[in-house]
């Protein structure tokens, strides 16, 4: 029977998901069913960004097909902290765990310029604890968790990128490249660009077809995540990766002249461009699409999202669909825990200053788009009356924490981990979308409130 019964890391926020620069805390738990002699017990937290993929390729020689394998690599380091919970590394330490259960604090505190916790199966960005019982003569034991990193990307601070979407598209149908067979315009319709996950990202589409022959079959729009993954080794490369996140589709029918009202809320996913990492991007965007009879092409247009985690700010008199404020930090005493030293960060943290809902209101006029800027003032401690968000599993699924030069003998390396993010879950409109509204009923407050 093995004497070491339970070996495990706990956080003491539940959630296990911190902000930059917040302190990280919690016990490491051991329990032995007899007394065991050990040297020490250490903890250590890293935070680091991996790439890793594998390109084939086949090629002939003299004895047939072969196929030739390249794994492309890349890696950064973000901290690395290293503490004794108890006795040292020394060849002299020498100590005994007495049978029973047993608890060993830590705490750490995270730098503030690194980039949000990230899971995909070409690359990642993940932060882990690792405890470790040094023992001497014999194997040391090991058991291994991670913890999400959520860093602040407030879309009050980007609100340039935040502008409603409002453009014309006209397709005009032909046969055989020569015989006209009608057109359709379509005035789609977003009233903004930048969304916290929880949000709804509403889609106004309307349409005129002045084809006989080419009918509309469905309008759909997506939600799509991009990714570029920088290898360096054996040399430099990118690999680049566009998937869908969420869709939603009306299958009609369709009459000559209408408007298809499209809706769905953004999941739990990492935030937008992954900031101070190098080597991995993610940036998002909404794929608005039409489609159509016989073999004409589909009509397709898609635009940039900011995917943040501090919504858009709105005074509470201003609309429904008010924002929600920042999440607070909670802090932790010192006292009784191992303290690792803190890395140095490189840049500031970002102000929790913003300003209030005044985004500049976009209008189009024939091809030229026209920004009316507006002012914007400062808040410094905004009454939001929306509840605070949610720290929801990512959709994107989960990945084994495992690096490659582990075995398999590390507790916990083989659980599967998936990153949490902030959800904000707002009230449900008054008004919904339903194909018979007009959109100039349903569109202009929110487009002229947040555009």
């Amino acid at each position: 029977m093995p004497s070491l019964r339970t070996f495990s890391v706990e956080f003491e926020r539940p959630s296990a998901t911190y902000m930059p620069g917040e302190m990280v805390s919690g016990n490491i738990l051991v329990n032995v069913a007899k007394e065991k002699r050990i040297r020490g017990i250490s903890v250590s937290a890293k935070g680091e960004a991996r790439v890793r993929w594998h390109e084939y390729r086949n090629e002939t020689n003299v004895h047939g097909n072969t196929s030739d394998c390249t794994t492309y690599s890349n890696h950064e380091e973000y901290f690395h902290l290293k503490q004794y919970v108890l006795g040292s590394n020394s060849s002299t330490s020498q100590m005994n765990i007495p049978v029973g259960s047993h608890r060993y604090p830590f705490m750490f505190q995270l730098p503030y310029n690194i980039p949000s916790s990230f899971e995909h199966n070409n690359g990642h960005i993940r932060y882990v604890v690792k405890a470790v019982i040094d023992r001497p003569w014999a194997f040391n034991h090991e058991c291994k968790v991670a913890f999400t990193v959520v860093s602040s990307l407030n879309l009050n601070e980007h609100r340039h990128e935040c502008y409603g979407i409002d453009d014309d598209v006209m397709q005009s149908f032909c046969c055989f490249c020569c015989i006209d067979q009608g057109k359709m315009n379509l005035h789609i319709r977003v009233p903004v660009s930048g969304y916290v996950p929880g949000q709804t990202i509403f889609v106004a589409v309307q349409y005129a077809n002045s084809s006989s022959t080419v009918k509309i079959t469905g309008i759909s729009t997506k939600l799509m995540r991009k990714l570029k993954f920088r290898a360096g080794a054996p040399s430099s490369k990118e690999k680049t990766e566009k998937t869908e996140v969420k869709s939603t589709r009306d299958l009609g029918p369709f009459s000559t002249n209408g408007c298809s009202m499209l809706e769905f809320s953004v999941p739990p996913i990492p935030p937008s461009r992954l900031e101070y990492c190098s080597i991995i991007e993610l940036d998002y965007e909404l794929a608005v699409t039409a489609h159509v009879s016989g073999t004409h092409c589909k009509v397709e247009r898609s635009y940039p999202l900011l995917i943040g985690t501090v919504p858009i700010y709105c005074p509470p008199s201003a609309s429904s669909l008010d924002m929600n404020a920042v999440p607070t930090c909670s802090s932790s005493s010192t006292a009784g825990h191992a303290m690792m030293p803190m890395p140095m960060p490189t840049a500031p943290y970002p102000p929790t200053d913003f300003p209030v809902c005044d985004l500049p209101r976009l209008s189009v006029h024939s091809e030229s788009i026209v920004v009316h800027p507006s002012k914007h003032t400062s808040v410094a401690s905004p009454n939001w009356d929306i509840p605070p968000p949610t720290y929801e599993e990512c959709t994107s699924g989960a990945e084994n924490i495992m690096d490659h030069d582990e075995s398999n003998y590390v507790y916990g390396a083989n659980d599967p981990f998936t990153p949490r993010y902030p959800v904000f879950r707002y009230p449900a409109p008054n008004t919904r979308l339903t194909r018979d509204s007009p959109v100039e009923s349903v569109y202009p407050s929110r487009i002229n409130l947040l555009i």
